[in-house]
């Protein structure tokens, strides 16, 4: 089920065991807060108890678990790090010995309910003890949202928050956060609090609050390359130095960006849909969308051509040919003068 679906679900029945698995950590912590609810606020110091798998052993949570509850009807109790049900070995000092946890999944007490945050965006299925935990437990989804599903559960939280948002601001908002839900849920405090006498969330507002990811930034830079605007490129690149970014890992990140913008333009070119680009590629369905949108404003030789200058500089750096920062500066100069 989905955390949003939580609540509800309680109504009907609560299972003794959970496991809310994947890796947005917004939903990681809205699923702990409604599962708080579950008792009154007075038993949460007697009958709520939290377990750390890096500093504690299982054999801790089972005790723990068949115990009864005190003056009350349940007992909480949550199990974080659960780094068993991942492949390979386990890297936390405390080692888990599993055969009483398997035990207690085939027979868990009816009186506790127990929680695993595995936040994860997967977990190897094939354990004995992952088959065993998914067969008697109720999955909780807490896995990465699109950027379709980011704007739904945006803008669902703003109404139900009191406030409007701009349909452009809300746009901006998601590509601000590189269609990361929880991104862009942690700027919308301030953006409340700016809009606190309109409640009316402005793309003017988005703008002045919500700082732009190093992807943005990144390829507002390429962006005024390709366009001829040396000026515009220039200043975009004193305010990454600013920030302390390396020009080595400036000159990786456009050439993902625009060997991205290539493949998108070829083989949109030949027909291929949105659905069979984003699978055949690989990447984040959110990103084909952005290529697809930004790909028709270059032509096919500029973007070939930045990407043979890009990859020339990137060895020019790492073979400690010049100075990093006037290598990039140098690189500009020349790009933009080839196209005037």
């Amino acid at each position: 089920m989905k955390v949003k679906e939580l609540s509800n679900s309680f109504k009907k029945q609560i299972a003794p065991i959970y496991l809310v698995l994947g890796s947005e950590s917004q939903l990681q912590d809205q699923a702990r807060q409604i599962f708080l609810q579950l008792l009154p606020p007075e038993e949460l110091e007697i009958n709520f108890a939290e377990f750390d798998l890096e500093e504690e052993n299982l054999e801790e949570v089972v005790g723990e678990a068949n115990s009864m509850p005190f003056l009350g009807e349940r007992r909480l109790i949550f199990v974080i790090n659960p780094e068993f049900l991942q492949g390979g070995k386990n890297t936390t000092v405390v080692e888990q010995d599993l055969t009483l946890f398997s035990e207690y999944l085939k027979h868990p007490q009816p009186t506790t309910t127990l929680v695993i945050f595995a936040p994860y965006e997967k977990i190897y299925k094939s354990k004995k003890i992952t088959k065993l935990l998914q067969k008697n437990s109720e999955l909780v989804d807490a896995g990465k949202l699109n950027s379709n599903e980011s704007t739904t559960v945006l803008k669902q939280q703003i109404v139900a928050a009191g406030f409007q948002i701009e349909d452009e601001a809300l746009t901006q908002l998601i590509q601000r956060s590189n269609s990361d839900y929880s991104l862009a849920n942690s700027e919308l405090i301030k953006l409340y609090t700016y809009a606190a006498n309109t409640h009316k969330i402005t793309i003017n507002a988005v703008k002045a609050l919500v700082p732009q990811t190093l992807d943005n930034n990144v390829f507002d830079l390429l962006d005024a390359l390709l366009h001829n605007n040396l000026a515009q490129a220039k200043l975009c690149y004193q305010q990454l130095l600013l920030l302390k970014n390396d020009p080595i890992a400036l000159v990786a990140l456009a050439i993902s960006q625009i060997r991205l913008l290539l493949q998108v333009k070829i083989l949109n070119k030949r027909g291929m849909s949105f659905g069979k680009l984003a699978n055949y590629l690989q990447i984040h369905p959110y990103r084909i969308k952005l290529a697809l949108q930004q790909e028709s404003r270059y032509s096919l030789f500029k973007l070939k051509k930045a990407l043979y200058d890009l990859i020339e500089m990137d060895y020019y750096m790492k073979t400690g040919q010049g100075n990093k920062e006037y290598l990039f500066e140098l690189f500009m100069i020349n790009f933009t003068q080839t196209y005037k």
